[in-house]
């Protein structure tokens, strides 16, 4: 990719979410209830495994250092600071860095929070101890440096958490490329880049046209080969993101299947 289509790429991601925050729950009023209800639809409805998977709350993040890459609108971060984290946060969204900064304030948690570029870190080599990021470096063009970055200034022996868009999903070969793209004709209209770009709320694929990449460990493992050590986990099936298969597979299946078909690979690499 050269740097005119990376730079417009980046310019969609920023006017995607500026638009649609991540996790967005109805209207945005401001307030402390509004934060309340875009957790619970976060880990009640959305994710229902992101918690014990994560496991925020485990006492090992008790006066660590957290670093996570793509905030969003701090839900997961608040998690790590409720724990006893001293967290610290970088999005590449004003609209994420101003909602996040107002969750934070309202809940009398601190966070150090930055509005950046992920492949340009600002931290010094070797300042954390975890690095966390949810569904985020799927979206951008330079994937490569970003990780780059992250083992730059993670801690030797520190850990790095990463949740990417699973190439070898339910979601992705059934429900976008066959049903989207193939039975409604979208990969005749959009091409495969547009018919993933829809997948994200307000996106149509054509002027609206978000990156979303997706990933699997044999493209992974080469981004993640200067980590002395990674594993590779599965997770996030759900019946309505897979329309008309979902409805006759019963939700025990269900959760057997996402340990191999989910939507997110999730990568725990240590340093």
């Amino acid at each position: 990719m050269d740097e005119l289509e990376a730079k417009e790429y980046k310019e969609h991601i920023r006017k995607q979410w500026d638009a649609n925050p991540c996790g967005k729950v109805g209207d945005i009023t401001y307030d402390l209830d509004y934060f309340k209800n875009v957790e619970k639809n976060r880990y009640e409805s959305y994710g229902t495994w992101m918690q014990s998977f994560y496991d925020y709350a485990s006492k090992e993040h008790k006066g660590i250092s957290v670093l996570e890459v793509g905030f969003g609108q701090g839900t997961d971060l608040v998690q790590f600071a409720k724990a006893g984290a001293n967290c610290t946060g970088i999005d590449y969204t004003p609209t994420h860095f101003e909602l996040a900064k107002l969750n934070f304030k309202l809940r009398g948690l601190k966070a150090d929070l930055h509005l950046g570029d992920a492949a340009n870190l600002p931290f010094e080599d070797n300042s954390f101890d975890k690095i966390y990021s949810f569904g985020v470096l799927h979206h951008t063009p330079d994937i490569e440096k970003c990780i780059n970055e992250v083992y730059r200034v993670l801690k030797p022996g520190g850990t790095f958490v990463m949740s990417l868009y699973h190439k070898d999903s339910l979601f992705h070969y059934y429900t976008k490329v066959f049903l989207d793209g193939i039975v409604k004709l979208q990969l005749l209209t959009l091409g495969y880049m547009g018919v993933m770009a829809t997948l994200e709320k307000g996106a149509d694929g054509k002027k609206i046209k978000p990156l979303v990449n997706v990933y699997n460990k044999k493209s992974l493992s080469p981004l993640l080969s200067k980590f002395s050590n990674t594993e590779y986990s599965v997770r996030h099936l759900q019946k309505r993101d897979i329309p008309i298969l979902g409805s006759i597979l019963s939700q025990s299946y269900l959760e057997k299947l996402q340990k191999k078909y989910g939507w997110y690979i999730i990568s725990k690499s240590t340093k």
